[in-house]
């Protein structure tokens, strides 16, 4: 993730997710194997105050206990890149985990509103491995 430190120290202590999307860019290259036209891909990353749902797993079977309902807001930027899609997914760090972020776009929110607030975000967090260290 390459969020400066200072910029996280600004959102203090609110900015506690960290998301990093890779999508399609503007230009295109030549893959020196096949020869063909391929888009090039751009690392678009966010800032993010999320709220975490812990899984309801009470020992059920087929419940996945390590994916986690997130909803909060986008903080730096502010709002979500057009190229960014419904089910995109993010490498993400949580409240000091690594993992996968999974967008699920809030079709209820009157799109007048949000021009002039923070986008809310709301998905799901799969946690891979441990915290992350110091």
């Amino acid at each position: 993730m390459a969020i400066p430190a200072s910029t996280i120290r600004n959102y203090a202590p609110w900015g506690n997710a960290q998301l990093s999307f890779e999508v399609g860019g503007p230009v295109l290259s030549t893959d020196p194997t096949t020869g063909n036209q391929v888009q090039t891909i751009e690392c678009v990353e966010y800032l993010a105050a999320l709220n975490i749902q812990a899984p309801a797993w009470n020992g059920q079977p087929g419940v996945d206990n390590s994916t986690y309902a997130c909803t909060g807001r986008l903080l730096n930027p502010p709002r979500l890149d057009p190229r960014i899609t419904n089910g995109s997914q993010a490498e993400a760090i949580i409240n000091g985990y690594h993992g996968r972020f999974e967008v699920v776009f809030d079709l209820a929110m009157d799109t007048a509103v949000y021009r002039d607030i923070r986008q809310s975000l709301q998905g799901t967090f799969r946690v891979i491995g441990g915290p992350i260290d110091g």
